[in-house]
This record gives structure tokens, C-alpha cells and sequence, in this order.
């Protein structure tokens, strides 16, 4: 009966944060279905990651049969693609691309549908090794603490919603399976077991390359695994120990570790180095100062994220590093995994998901301490010792739950609209097979996977001065200057930059020539310019980057703020969002102070007027379309770019642009005259 019961208490410390889990993620399908023209595209649910879109295309190439591992990819960082033939399908396809596609196949329905299911089942599989390494080393509670937090995180939830498709869901199965197979391997006395244990770990790790593309955490781990061994033999490595990490090289992939070598330098560079510096290639901008996943957090924000507060976040953390102390050779072969979630600490609010298990262990760590301290004073029997792991993981993960609300009333929302769904299906229709799309980068992917057409960068390729160059023909007021940037990137390319700079020449300069036409010659693809309603909250930042001072090393975020609420108070007094503006004055009440409006500008369907009322001042825009009606508040250089005045007023150059599609605020297209 002893041995029952501690299967069964086992079995209750892996279920119930499993089940828990599960509930909060998919919790979230009442909300979903009760709002489906929010969350839905017909028959679609919406993704919840902008990544997912990327390896939602190669599922659906996959199921399709039009997949081409190691081929170029047409629609990948064009021109590029072509100029240097390194832009190519991944080889061999991503496995959660292959997954879903198998899967898709099965049930014969989109990828979205069921990355619905997969991804909250996939995240929570970590929770069976985390609590299985802890209770081997008769640490319970601390297990239970782990994967239970781990899996209710903010973070780890955000990040493993449904429909978000993304690695992240399996992120934390794969290294804390492999550090477990890993421990066991030196707990066994069985030499073959011990063989057996190396050859799953080899195996583990080299599925979670093929799952996350990134050897040099492969690399790290076998590392420390030699580290586990020397600390177990006193560095006097026996042959069999010789023959054990031969067979765990082997079966990792010689290629794969070796590759992970330069793979770990450049993750360390990115994620800790570049980050805080403001440009990069030569003295371009770098535009991963606006991406979100990158920005540290601070400890607030970074304890709500991991633990739900900050007792949680410094007390588990102070009694995680008193356990580290007290078992760190066993703990040895996942303290990769420990190290990876304090460079949330630093910078990359992705990695604060590695760092939640942490947490809970070592606020379950007091439990198990408590239990130990009766234990070792003949105060609790084998029963006793059992029900007291259970009504203390119990009182645990009740007080995990609630300091956690925020994650038990999150609900994931899609990274897209079903208006941009259809506008990026509809690019198929109105674009001719072979177009280039010219937008700003967070919907690259989604342009790939709806309309099947190429953009010149995405989520994975923003970080290239032709992000820059996108950027100046949002914020400039020269629609020549716009064009001749768009056929000057579409000839050049990063590559033709990247030579460039070789050759000495200034990044002014090159950003001179690109404005005066110099490389804007014709190319043989069409290209069409998309503009889409994300960009009004994106813009401060894509107007940042387009006005980059290379002097300065700074841009300018300029004023754009769309109005809603706007209710007439009296005839010519309008209010907004509190804001007053009063259109008989031409001012604008802001807190008591009077701000001058120095044009009112009037859009109506296909008409412009424009009434000046100052010298100087902000500049207030009326938008009445069919569809919708719309306020928007800004300064002069946000009003001469060409965002607003191709997108919002419609107001183009007819010699240089065609307008092929008018969906607005949802999206607006033209097409680049040639």
C-alpha cells in the first residue's frame, strides 16, 4: 500500500498543474466564442503570435506539397532572396511546422484550428520531468511548486495561448527533459539503463534543435553535462565516463554542438549586446530599441510576470539559490535552463518564462524543508510524510493561483484583425502572382501565409538598414523621395548597402543616393505599398527610425494620436477623449492650457478642405468615410508624411502611385508606378 501511495501522490503532483494549466488556457475559448467577429475570420480562429504565421506557412506549403527544404524562398527578404540566394526554406522543415501539417491533414481543417489545441497542450508537458527531477531528489513540493507556477506564469501564458503556434511551447519540455534523462544518468547503477538515459537525452536534444533552431543551447547543455560528471568523479574521468559523453555527443549531433558554438556567441550578442546599442551595419538605426520581447522589465512588472508579486518573485528566488547551494551538483544539469531566465533581469522579457519553475521550487523548497525538519525528528510516519506533500502543494498552489489573478482573467487576443485577414487574402485577388509588398515588418509573416506574396522584411529579418529605408517613405513629406526609395531597396537591397559600407561610403551618402534616385531603376516584379491600421500605434516608432539623425543617432517620434469618444458639446466645441477643441477659437483645451490649431483639415469621402486658423500649432484631421468616422490629432511633419497623406487623406501622387485598394482605417494599397 506504501508503494501506492506514493504513485498516487506522485501522480497528484504531475496532474493537477497539468490540469490547471490547461484550464486557463483554454478558459479562454468562452470569451473567444462569444465574440467571434473579434477573434475569428469565418471559420478561422486568429493567431496569437506574429511568429505563428511563419510556421503556420510552412505547414500549409507542407500539406500543400509545395514545400522545398533548402530551396531559395521567394518570398522571404526580397530582393535579397535573389541577389544572394542564402534566403532559403528551412531544411528540414520546422517539426511545429510538420506537426501541424500532419495534423491538419488528419482532420482536414486549417492550421489555426489547430494550433487552437496544440500549443496549451504542448506547453504544459514540461510540468512531467520538472516534478519527476525534484521527487528523485526527494524534494516534492518543490516540484509542484515549480510546475505549477511555471505553467500559470503570465509570461509562460502569454506566450502559450491558444492559437499561438510558437516554439515557446515546447520550450521548457525539451531542455528540462533532457536535464532530467541527464541527472538520472548518474543515479542508476545499471550501466545499460545508463546507456539508455544518454541515448534518450542525445535524443531529446537533438529534437529540440530540430524544434527551436538554436544549437548553441544544445551546446550549453552537454556542456554542463560534463560539468555534472566532473563533479560527481572529482574530475577524474573514468573510461566508462569517456564512453557515456561519446555517446551523448553522438547521438546530440557532433554537427549540431559544434555549430552551437558560434550559435550561443551570437544569441549573447543579440539579446545582451546589440540591444542597448542604437545602431548597427555601419551606423543605421536599430530597430530592436521598439521591439517589446527585447525591452527589460522592471522588477515590478518582472515579478508580476513570473510570480504575480514581488514576494513571490524575491522570496522563491532567495530560497531557490539557498537549494541551488545546498543539491548544486544535481542540479548541475538544468541550471542552463535557471541562467536563461536571469537574463530577464537584463533584457528579453521572453526569458522571464524560464524563470518562474525556479520560482515555485524554491518557494516549495520551504515546504519541503518544513516536512524534512519532522521527518528527521520521528514526528512524521511514511502515510504522514505523504499527506503532508499533498496539503502543503495544496496550500502552495492555492496561494500561486490567487497572487496570480492576473493570469487566471488573462485572455489572449489575436495579433491581427479579421479586416486585415481579409485585406491580406484579398492582396491575392488584386496583386498579379510574383508582387513585392512594401510595409513595415510585424506583418511580413502574415503577408506570406494569407496572400502568398513576398515582403522586403519580417519578424525575422527587420534588422537590416532596409528596415530604415521603409521607415523614410513612411515619415517623409517628398513622395519622390518615397518612390525612388522603394525601386533604389528593390534594385539594391541589404546586400547592395552591406557593399557599400564596404567601400567606405557613409550611411548619409547612401541614404542621399537612395532619396535622389540614383538605383532607382525598373525592376521586373510589381510592387505594392500597404498601409494598415496597426501602423497608427506603430508609427511613433517607424517615424522615429525614418527620421534617424545620423549625427544625433536619434529620430524624432513625432504626433499622431487618433481621437475617439468625440461628442459635440456645443455647436463648434468638440470633446475628445477630454480633449476640447474648439472650432470657433482654434485652440485646443489641454489641462487648462490653450494649444493653438494651426489647420483644421477636412476629409469627406474623396474630398479634401483645409481652414487655417495660426501660424503655428497642431493640426486636427476630420476623416468622414463611408465606413467610418475618425479624429486625428497631429503635428506638421507627422502631417506632411506621407503615412498621413497617402493613408489617411488619400492625398498621393497619381504619376508615381496607383490606388488599387481602399479598405480604410483597415488597410489601404497602391501600387508603385514603373
Amino acid at each position: 500500500m506504501g508503494r501506492v501511495f506514493s504513485v498516487l501522490t506522485l501522480l497528484f503532483l504531475i496532474l493537477i498543474p497539468i490540469g490547471v494549466g490547461l484550464y486557463i488556457r483554454f478558459d479562454d475559448g468562452k470569451v473567444w466564442r462569444g465574440h467571434r467577429e473579434v477573434f475569428y475570420y469565418k471559420d478561422r480562429p486568429l493567431f496569437t503570435s506574429y511568429d505563428a504565421f511563419y510556421f503556420a506557412r510552412w505547414a500549409r506549403e507542407e500539406v500543400e506539397k509545395t514545400y522545398r527544404a533548402g530551396k531559395l524562398d521567394p518570398l522571404r527578404f526580397v530582393p535579397d532572396n535573389y541577389i544572394t540566394g542564402n534566403v532559403t526554406y528551412p531544411s528540414p522543415i520546422p517539426m511545429e511546422s510538420y506537426i501541424g501539417a500532419g495534423l491538419a491533414k488528419i482532420f482536414d481543417t486549417h492550421i489555426e484550428n489547430i494550433s487552437y489545441y496544440l500549443t496549451p497542450l504542448l506547453s504544459i508537458l514540461f510540468v512531467v520531468p520538472f516534478v519527476l527531477y525534484f521527487y528523485r531528489l526527494g524534494l516534492p513540493v518543490s516540484g509542484f511548486g515549480g510546475a505549477l507556477l511555471g505553467s500559470i506564469s503570465l509570461i509562460y501564458l502569454i506566450r502559450t495561448s491558444i492559437c499561438r503556434f510558437d516554439t515557446d511551447s515546447l520550450n521548457l519540455f525539451f531542455p528540462f527533459m533532457a536535464g532530467y534523462l541527464l541527472f538520472e544518468t548518474y543515479r542508476v547503477e545499471d550501466k545499460k539503463l545508463r546507456i539508455a538515459l544518454l541515448i534518450l537525452a542525445g535524443l531529446t536534444l537533438e529534437l529540440y534543435n530540430w524544434w527551436y533552431s538554436h544549437p548553441g543551447l544544445v551546446t550549453v547543455i552537454f556542456m554542463f553535462y560534463i560539468i555534472y560528471v566532473a563533479s560527481i568523479r572529482r574530475i577524474n574521468f573514468s573510461k566508462e565516463d569517456w564512453k557515456n559523453l561519446t555517446v551523448l555527443f553522438l547521438l546530440s549531433n557532433p554537427l549540431t554542438i559544434i555549430e552551437g558554438v558560434k550559435n550561443f556567441y551570437g544569441s549573447v550578442y543579440t539579446y545582451l549586446y546589440s540591444y542597448f546599442h542604437k545602431s548597427v551595419e555601419g551606423g543605421f538605426p536599430n530597430v530592436q530599441m521598439s521591439i517589446g520581447e527585447q525591452k527589460h522589465f522592471n522588477l515590478k512588472l518582472l515579478s508580476e510576470m513570473t510570480g504575480g508579486n514581488e514576494i513571490i518573485l524575491i522570496v522563491g528566488l532567495a530560497s531557490f539559490l539557498i537549494l541551488l547551494y545546498r543539491y548544486w551538483k544535481s542540479l548541475v544539469p538544468i541550471i542552463p535552463v535557471f541562467l536563461i531566465g536571469l537574463i530577464s533581469f537584463k533584457g528579453g522579457n521572453r526569458f522571464a518564462m524560464y524563470l518562474s519553475p525556479f520560482v515555485g521550487a524554491g518557494l516549495g523548497f520551504l515546504a519541503d524543508l518544513l516536512i524534512k525538519f519532522l521527518k528527521d525528528r520521528e514526528r512524521l510516519n511514511q502515510w504522514m510524510e505523504k499527506t503532508a506533500v499533498i496539503l502543503l502543494s495544496i496550500f502552495i498552489g492555492a496561494g500561486f493561483v490567487f497572487a496570480n489573478e492576473k493570469s487566471v482573467k488573462f485572455v489572449a487576443f489575436p495579433k491581427i484583425t479579421p479586416g486585415l485577414t481579409e485585406t491580406f487574402l484579398k492582396l491575392r485577388e488584386i496583386t498579379p502572382e510574383g508582387s513585392w509588398i512594401w510595409t513595415w515588418w510585424d506583418y511580413g509573416y502574415a503577408i506570406q501565409y494569407y496572400s502568398n506574396r513576398a515582403v522586403y522584411h519580417d519578424g525575422g529579418s527587420q534588422v537590416s538598414p532596409k528596415t530604415y529605408f521603409v521607415a523614410t517613405t513612411f515619415s517623409t513629406s517628398d513622395p519622390r523621395v518615397a518612390y525612388n526609395t522603394i525601386l533604389g531597396i528593390s534594385n539594391l537591397g541589404a546586400k547592395g548597402i552591406e557593399d557599400l559600407i564596404k567601400k567606405g561610403v557613409k550611411p548619409q551618402e547612401i541614404r542621399d543616393e537612395i532619396f535622389s534616385g540614383e538605383f532607382s531603376k525598373p525592376i521586373k516584379h510589381p510592387v505594392f505599398w500597404i498601409f494598415t491600421s496597426d501602423e497608427f500605434g506603430k508609427f511613433g516608432w517607424i517615424n522615429y527610425f525614418g527620421t534617424w539623425n545620423f549625427d544625433l543617432k536619434r529620430g524624432r517620434r513625432g504626433l499622431l494620436k487618433p481621437l475617439k469618444a468625440c461628442t459635440l458639446i456645443d455647436r463648434n466645441i468638440l470633446n475628445c477623449d477630454g480633449l476640447l477643441i474648439d472650432l470657433n477659437k482654434g485652440t485646443i483645451l489641454v489641462s487648462k492650457r490653450e494649444v493653438p490649431i494651426k489647420y483644421l483639415v477636412v476629409r469627406e469621402e474623396s474630398r479634401i478642405g483645409k481652414r487655417k486658423f495660426n501660424d503655428r500649432g497642431l493640426i486636427v484631421e476630420f476623416i468622414s468615410d463611408r465606413k467610418e468616422k475618425m479624429v486625428f490629432l497631429e503635428d506638421e511633419q507627422v502631417y506632411r508624411s506621407m503615412f498621413n497623406q497617402m493613408y489617411i487623406l488619400r492625398n498621393y501622387n497619381k504619376n508615381l502611385f496607383k490606388l488599387v485598394w481602399d479598405n480604410f482605417p483597415t488597410s489601404v494599397v497602391y501600387q508603385v508606378r514603373q
